[in-house]
């Protein structure tokens, strides 16, 4: 009998990338429905130990009643929590088997160390969403040494894609309709190093295309940003590019980075950050930030508030440190968690009022706004210049809509 097959996806935007490629590889068992399924592969994520916990808990609630795959970062990262009962498991490299992995009569397990053996991802076809969003790898891995990170465990070193198969890709999703193109990677700053280019060298191809769209650019870490920054701000003032500028510092503590193995300081980041806010207009700044990190004093806490304060990001993705396996950082003595609870609300409360004012700003303002998707209770969102999210009532997926801002949250706008 046929298989039905869902795929249920965790984590980053590059994972989102990958599942798409798994979905392509199974298009004629796929359903639209995980009732409907009597098999479930489990693309998963590992970065976080919240997450994994999640994960896990997930997969043994599958095995109740369905086949189960595991795929992703989570089985590079920590293999001994995956139910041994899971069908088979794959790694991120090893995708073009899960084929194989599914008619198998017996369980297979695919853990590929070299990221290189599928070749560039752009070669590969895909099945996207029903937005007008595309996902486009352009590399894989990075070359940091950050104490608290497993990704690179499941990722790999640097592993850039050709800057023809690059294009190649965005003009095949371009000619397909879509209008917003979302360059992913572990570092998009880190592209090229392995290759001989870099990541200037690419968007300047990406903005010579012609036809309305926007490119939004993936994290970047700052101590990579750095060396082509003054060469990045004009590109980023093209009209093709998204005013969006995610750059992580993870701590407001020079000590703390250290710790971390950052390779930036505090100084570094605040240079770039005004670099980009002196050139561009409305840049909407996203950083990271962990809390709670084992070497993080009530000092260091207070200078990460400090540095939030000063440079106001638009988002912050916050984290609460959680050690990971292999990772220098398990080594270090923990932070009780009632702290470290402590000094994320004290962050979220400040991280909320920023963002709020930021937003407020935005009120009674013009702007063209890109619909990227329908919304379940049948609003629809759309993206302006810098990347904001902005509400609307009455729209259609795909277009450009006039439209004025007449509320805002701390987290999107209200548009009509």
């Amino acid at each position: 009998m046929q298989p039905k097959i869902f795929v249920e996806t965790y984590g980053c935007t590059q994972n989102k990338g990958d599942s798409e490629i798994i979905k392509y590889l199974l298009k004629e068992f796929l359903v639209d429905s995980i009732d409907k399924a009597d098999i479930v592969i489990v693309n998963t994520c590992g970065v976080k130990g919240q997450t994994e916990k999640k994960i896990v808990e997930r997969i043994s609630l599958l095995l109740i009643n369905k086949k189960v795959i595991v795929s992703g970062c989570l089985p590079k990262i920590n293999l001994n929590v995956i139910d041994k009962n899971v069908s088979g498991i794959i790694g991120p490299h090893d995708i073009d088997r899960i084929q194989e992995v599914v008619f198998a009569d017996e369980k297979k397990v695919y853990l590929s160390e070299d990221n290189r053996r599928l070749g560039p991802k752009t070669a590969f076809k895909k099945i996207r969403d029903e937005s007008t969003s595309a996902i486009v790898q352009i590399s894989e891995g990075c070359v940091g040494r950050c104490s608290f990170c497993c990704t690179r465990f499941a990722r790999g070193s640097v592993h850039s894609f050709p800057i023809e198969e690059i294009i190649g890709e965005v003009k095949d999703a371009l000619s397909k309709g879509y209008r917003e193109i979302l360059f992913t990677s572990q570092d998009t700053a880190a592209y090229g190093v392995d290759i001989d280019t870099n990541l200037v060298t690419l968007l300047k191809r990406v903005i010579d295309i012609d036809g309305e769209f926007r490119l939004r650019l993936g994290m970047a870490n700052p101590n990579h940003i750095k060396s082509f920054e003054n060469e990045l701000v004009p590109i980023y003032n093209d009209p093709h590019m998204y005013r969006f500028l995610h750059v992580p510092v993870q701590s407001g503590d020079d000590k703390v980075l250290s710790d971390m193995r950052r390779d930036h300081t505090i100084k570094d980041y605040i240079s770039t950050v005004s670099l980009f806010r002196k050139n561009i207009k409305d840049l909407y700044l996203c950083t990271d930030i962990i809390v709670g990190y084992p070497t993080e004093d009530d000092a260091a806490f207070e200078n990460t508030l400090k540095l939030v304060e000063k440079i106001r990001p638009d988002k912050i993705n916050l984290t609460r440190f959680s050690p990971r396996p292999g990772t220098p950082s398990t080594k270090l003595k923990q932070i009780p968690s009632w702290i470290v609870k402590e000094r994320s609300r004290k962050l979220n409360v400040l991280r909320k009022k920023i963002s709020f004012e930021i937003n407020q700003t935005y009120i009674g303002r013009d702007f063209k706004a890109l619909i990227t998707e329908k919304n379940i209770d049948g609003t629809f969102t759309g993206r302006i210049y810098n990347y904001k999210p902005v509400i609307v009532d009455d729209a259609k997926v795909g277009e450009f809509k006039d439209i004025v801002i007449e509320d805002a949250t701390s987290t999107y706008l209200v548009g009509r």
